[in-house]
């Protein structure tokens, strides 16, 4: 629940509770009377509850004004921590801690679209590397992907393939289709060798 406390001036008590809503005078007919306020009027400001965690404060006609933050206004909306003076009275607002507004979360970002850039060229790599940062299984892939990126980078073959990143097939595919060749050269020279011998 919202209230009020005095920070300055004469009153009853130190601290009023809102509720949803009160009025403030000089009259004793009013939730918060303040006989003693010379500066305040008989009908002098309402404060009320307007939703979850919202207050506003409204000045009923009174002669001196009601003040928010040293301002004058006829009805103004509340937020935590405002001053609201009547008269002589000076009140600190104070919302309840479960009306605060709650601190927006940061979405995590994924550390996985990070790698992906860092891969592309897009970004450079931080001083603290990507798998560190994460947990279990998905800090075991990608130090496998990382340590198959520099593998890769370090070790290609000189047309630019990598066999060892090929699966078991389709590497001996490639195998055979080398040795063909390789043969292929073989016949070639031999039958070349034979002409020019005969």
């Amino acid at each position: 629940m919202a209230k009020l406390t005095v920070l300055k001036g004469p009153a009853d008590a130190e601290v009023y509770p809102v509720g949803d809503g009160v009025t403030l005078g000089r009259g004793p007919h009013n939730s918060i009377p303040m006989a003693q306020n010379r500066g305040c009027s008989r009908d002098h400001a309402k404060l009320w509850r307007i939703g979850p965690g919202k207050y506003a404060v409204a000045d009923l006609g009174s002669t001196n004004g009601t003040l928010v933050n040293d301002e004058k206004t006829s009805r103004t909306d509340l937020e935590d921590g405002d001053h609201v003076q009547i008269g002589q009275v000076v009140f600190s607002f104070e919302l309840d801690l479960d009306e605060k507004p709650k601190p927006k979360v940061k979405p995590r970002e994924d550390k996985r679209d990070d790698f992906a850039a860092i891969l592309r060229g897009d970004k450079q790599r931080a001083e603290k590397p990507v798998a560190t940062e994460l947990e279990g299984n998905a800090a075991i892939q990608m130090k496998q992907r990382i340590l198959q990126y520099n593998k890769k980078k370090n070790t290609g073959s000189q047309l630019g393939w990598d066999l060892s990143q090929t699966g078991g097939g389709l590497r001996w595919v490639f195998i055979l289709l080398a040795l063909a060749a390789a043969g292929g050269l073989f016949y070639v020279v031999m039958n070349m060798a034979k002409g020019g011998g005969g």
